[in-house]
């Protein structure tokens, strides 16, 4: 094809047509101008499909975290309640007299337990870490991800502000012995009978002037307070994370 081109170039100069040399040069750099122009086209429709497909599996990835996140809320709302449920009972239990110290520590360590993971913001966060966040073409779904992902970071940190609440409290005794913490089961599986002789045995559960029993009940009540706040803040998480859930499934998902 060049030489074709340089053909007709070179016979029309030895041809001394000038004139239509210089028309037939013009249309060769219109038409190399056009190809340019459409292969220019033709990457630049590529390149915006390939972002299409990029934003539309980011907006699915997304939705899967959010629709994980739901049920995690759900579940730790779920523990939350039970742990109130048992730290409530364990007020009346200490105070029902006599009692067994063993099984209000149990029934305490037992209200205390964390086992559901927290939500978290993974694809999200991927997302805005690697720069990819322009992607995201739909203003007002991007603009609601990010002040649910503010929200659910500050929710995140409260939570776990109310938990070292908790566990300072569980341990805010000086000799745990005293406490009883033998008494608890996985502790009491390692000790044998010489090991239990040899320690503490005080019956501070049956003695409502005992400074343990005093402080044990105070914790409770305390510890109480944190676990209806991390209740509400679920409950809070679980309100804030239906628009988005509801934006993103407009999105239609496979």
């Amino acid at each position: 094809m060049i030489k074709f081109f340089r053909h007709i170039r070179q016979r029309l100069l030895s041809e001394n047509k000038f004139s239509k040399y210089l028309i037939y040069a013009l249309g060769e750099i219109v038409l190399v101008v056009i190809g340019i122009l459409i292969a220019l086209s033709i990457s630049n429709w590529n390149e915006n499909r390939k972002n299409k497909n990029t934003e539309a599996d980011y907006y699915c990835r997304i939705l899967d975290d959010f629709e994980l996140n739901e049920k995690l809320i759900d579940e730790n709302y779920e523990l939350t309640s039970n742990r109130i449920k048992l730290t409530k009972e364990l007020i009346k239990d200490l105070n029902n007299i006599p009692n067994d110290r063993s099984k209000i520590l149990n029934k305490f360590v037992f209200a205390l337990r964390q086992d559901v993971s927290v939500p978290s913001n993974i694809t999200f966060e991927d997302l805005t870490s690697s720069g990819q966040l322009k992607l995201l073409t739909d203003i007002k779904l991007k603009n609601r991800l990010i002040e649910h992902s503010t929200f659910l970071n500050t929710t995140l940190n409260l939570l776990k502000e109310n938990r070292n609440e908790i566990v300072k409290r569980y341990t805010d005794y000086e000799y745990i012995t005293e406490l009883g913490y033998q008494d608890i089961e996985y502790v009491k599986r390692e000790l044998d009978d010489e090991h239990i002789a040899l320690l503490p045995k005080i019956n501070w559960s049956n003695d409502p002037t005992h400074p343990i029993f005093i402080k044990f009940q105070d914790n409770l009540v305390f510890i109480l307070g944190m676990q209806i706040r991390q209740k509400h803040h679920f409950s809070n998480l679980k309100q804030e994370i239906q628009e988005p859930i509801e934006l993103l499934k407009d999105k239609k998902c496979n």
